[in-house]
């Protein structure tokens, strides 16, 4: 089993149909992303497909990167694959791994290359310029922009009319063709390939259709608790990006990496959300059992997040907290009102 990691800063559309690609397959598969964005778009997708991802602060990017390298290293990965990653990599990274980070960028490359040349700002540049054609290109990542050894391309025709957004939308097309097929190559390039599967293979492939949103997944205990008690539940208020252990560091540390560069000190951070521990409890005692649990739950999760540097998933907690209590306590007042009738009845 080949593992990739993939680097990605957007919505985290190519990351998708790369994962999804080699989602049934059992000799390649991606392991981990890494994105330099708290909320980036790619962080819901790959959640929603069950892949763990980190988000690492740029910070730690320009000034650590030992400490991703480390990361990339315990999870095992054999290929860096960066799919929209809008930030520089470091040539400690790029040391780590010669020749197994590869990038797509969407021209034919060398022409319309290089920094500032990326999205649509390439698109542009192609279109003002009269181009009949354009096109795709996979290539090794250095560290000069976009001056790796080209892996793979595919040419994208100019239509008459055509406008930067009408070509970006044909070129993301031939991107979701290309780069699982370029990856495959990369990873046959590297010693002592396992049995991947042939370029034939890949090209016979049916297309992978990515969707403007992730699929729906089976509900949760906590979406059917709120489904029966009727109670509008988000469950990505609670989702927290799962966290990946780095070897030699402290378990109160391993959480992320991004916990050894301080945002924020605790002279200048946000007042912590109310935690409603006590009300929790009371409701709890008093009025209905298992929406109370809840509510002390997610009132437990308040100060830990706060005190992790995590403001926004403090604040979510506080919030399910109280959608909690106030559950608690309306079942409590209505077994309480149906039971004096019904007693009186009996």
């Amino acid at each position: 089993m080949k593992k990739i990691a993939i680097l990605a800063s957007g919505s985290g559309t190519n990351a998708e149909n790369i994962a999804r690609f080699f989602a049934e397959g059992n000799r390649i598969r991606v392991e981990v992303v890494l994105t330099n964005r708290e909320h980036a778009g790619v962080i819901e997708r790959m959640n929603r497909m069950n892949i763990d991802t980190e988000y690492i602060p740029n910070r730690v990017w320009d000034e650590n990167p030992e400490r991703i390298v480390e990361l990339l290293e315990f999870r095992g990965i054999d290929l860096v694959v960066l799919a929209g990653f809008m930030h520089y990599v470091s040539p400690v990274i790029l040391n780590a791994f010669p020749g197994r980070v590869i990038n797509i960028h969407p021209s034919l490359l060398p022409a319309y290359g290089g920094k500032g040349m990326w999205g649509h700002h390439v698109h542009e540049a192609v279109v003002a310029a009269g181009e009949t054609e354009s096109g795709v290109t996979v290539h090794y990542v250095t560290e000069e922009f976009d001056s790796g050894e080209i892996l793979m391309q595919t040419r994208v025709p100019l239509i008459p009319g055509d406008t930067p957004e009408t070509l970006e939308s044909r070129i993301h097309k031939a991107e979701y063709e290309l780069y699982p097929r370029a990856i495959v190559a990369a990873l046959n390039r590297l010693p002592s390939p396992p049995d991947l599967p042939s370029q034939e293979e890949i090209a016979e492939a049916p297309p992978v259709p990515v969707t403007p949103g992730p699929p729906a997944l089976p509900k949760s205990v906590e979406e059917e608790w709120a489904e029966t008690l009727k109670v509008k539940y988000d469950p990505s208020s609670s989702a927290v990006p799962p966290h990946i252990p780095v070897p030699g560091i402290p378990p109160a540390q391993s959480e992320t990496v991004a916990p050894t560069v301080p945002v924020s000190g605790p002279d200048n951070r946000e007042q912590m959300p109310p935690a409603y521990l006590l009300w929790s409890i009371l409701v709890t005692l008093c009025c209905c059992f298992l929406p109370g649990i809840a509510a002390i739950v997610f009132s437990t999760m308040v100060s830990s997040r706060y005190h992790n540097g995590d403001i926004e998933g403090a604040r979510r907690a506080s919030r399910q907290a109280e959608i909690w209590i106030i559950v608690s306590f309306v079942l409590g007042v209505l077994t309480a009102s149906l039971y004096v009738p019904l007693s009186m009845v009996g």
